[in-house]
């Protein structure tokens, strides 16, 4: 089949699975910075933001912004074969592409759109741009490989292992050690670092509150506790079948030439440095989505030079990602059984009384509120706040009001002890709201939280 054809039918067929999901918890996050559009964030610099703006124009249209989700991993597929092709032939090239697609994670997570995404362009762009300057010799790619950088720079910090994966690769190919004695390599990084000066100016402004967030995360959980869910998070994710392909693949590309060794090094190092990282830290399944790039056309010409069937692997990979849809759609969370309580979520505004400012226990279900009411809601920081809660530093950026003595507040969060004696010391009367209701695919939120509304603010700190 033609690339093009195949493309084309794959991006309408995604544009069909997106239509079917419910707006995301953190895909719901990026979309309320297209709101508040500004140099960076608390979480993430701001190319998400900016994308999600120029999709939706910061307005709740949940096909625009799934749109624009589809055509990023277009883009993606494109480069893709683009690499495949250079690297190797045609054939390999195909297949590459014909693997991103069908894997689970990019075929399911990446309907929504998210941080990964714009990241997953620009290192895939920067890829090709590299493969391109080893290949052709041309130095003048230097500074369009700086552009790609910064703005993936601008995507995510994960974009800043781009330096350390080529440092490897000059390691391991002398003959490409040439350019470490020219001045493109070095006036290519300093011009990507100019273009990641907003995000620096941004933190400047904010205490440096993005490397503090992140930093935090370093000690957060005891060692072990989240290797072997990260183990299980990736087998599930991108399939036991390329997930053990892998070792033998990495092998090979050792082996045969500097084009392997350069997508080894694009793909091997950044995996093996989550796995380490999970060790002591929660590793989300998407975090190491980019290192599995460079290793599908590594992994499809390894199984074709080597004689191993490309097509059963093939089979295997697509009826694994069959079974995950088919759990998905019928099983848990049920999507095809629950499309009429998803059209229901855009009526939520009319179930909740006008004229009361609306809280939320986490970031999350506040901007998942926001999306579907159409109106501001606000992170509970405050006085109903749980205990430390992801956003936090971001909704207090955004501006959180104060209430007055006798004002009603909805709130929504799960129903404790210690939230209703925490909700009975600052309010009068403390009311569930049994008629509205939101249903999303994340179960927690549709199992645990309800609407309360909360009477009578008896006065004291300034706001929930």
């Amino acid at each position: 089949m033609n690339i093009w054809i195949f493309l084309g039918i794959a991006t309408i067929a995604r544009l069909i699975l997106s239509s079917l999901f419910p707006l995301s918890a953190d895909e719901s996050y990026y979309w309320l910075w297209s709101k508040h559009l500004a140099l960076s964030y608390v979480d993430h610099p701001p190319m998400v933001a900016y994308i999600n703006f120029l999709t939706t124009l910061g307005r709740e249209n949940l096909f625009m912004l799934r749109l624009g989700a589809d055509l990023l991993v277009l883009l993606t597929s494109v480069l893709i074969y683009l690499i495949g092709k250079k690297c190797f032939n045609q054939k390999v090239a195909f297949w590459s592409a014909v693997l991103f697609q069908i894997l689970p994670h990019y075929l399911i997570i990446w309907l929504t759109m998210f941080v990964e995404l714009p990241l997953a362009l620009c290192w895939t762009a920067s890829l090709f741009i590299l493969l391109r300057i080893m290949k052709e010799k041309d130095a003048r790619l230097w500074y369009l490989l700086a552009v790609t950088l910064g703005l993936g720079y601008l995507s995510k910090y994960t974009m800043f292992l781009f330096w350390p994966c080529l440092g490897l690769f000059f390691l391991l190919s002398p003959q490409d050690r040439f350019w470490l004695r020219r001045k493109e390599p070095y006036l290519a990084a300093l011009i990507s670092a100019i273009l990641f000066l907003p995000v620096l100016y941004w933190n400047g402004q904010h205490a440096w509150v993005s490397f503090t967030f992140h930093g935090g995360k370093a000690v957060g959980d005891p060692w072990g506790a989240n290797f072997l869910a990260f183990i299980a998070d990736q087998l599930v994710h991108f399939t036991p079948f390329l997930v053990f392909a892998l070792y033998r693949a990495f092998r090979y590309s050792l082996r045969k030439d500097d084009t392997t060794r350069l997508l080894f090094c694009f793909s091997a190092p950044v995996l093996l440095l989550f796995l380490i990282l999970s060790v002591k830290i929660k590793i989300w399944a998407h975090w190491p989505s980019i290192g599995y790039i460079a290793a599908l056309p590594l992994t499809v010409n390894y199984l074709i030079d080597n004689q191993r069937s490309l097509k059963w692997f093939m089979r295997w990979i697509g009826g694994f990602c069959a079974l995950i849809l088919i759990v998905l759609f019928w099983v848990s969370p049920g999507v095809l059984l629950h499309q009429k309580e998803y059209a229901d979520n855009y009526d939520l505004a009319r179930d909740l009384p006008a004229g009361r400012k609306i809280f939320a226990k986490t970031n999350v279900t506040a901007s998942l509120l926001e999306f579907y009411t159409k109106k501001r809601t606000y992170l509970a920081t405050g006085f109903l706040r749980p205990g430390p809660i992801w956003g936090e530093k971001q909704y207090e950026i955004w501006g959180i009001p104060n209430l007055i003595p006798g004002e009603d507040v909805i709130y929504f969060g799960d129903d404790t002890i210690e939230f209703r004696k925490r909700a009975e010391k600052h309010f009068k009367r403390t009311r569930e709201m049994p008629g509205a209701r939101i249903f999303l695919i994340e179960d927690y939120i549709n199992h645990n939280y309800r609407f309360f509304l909360l009477e009578g603010y008896r006065g004291g700190p300034a706001h929930p």
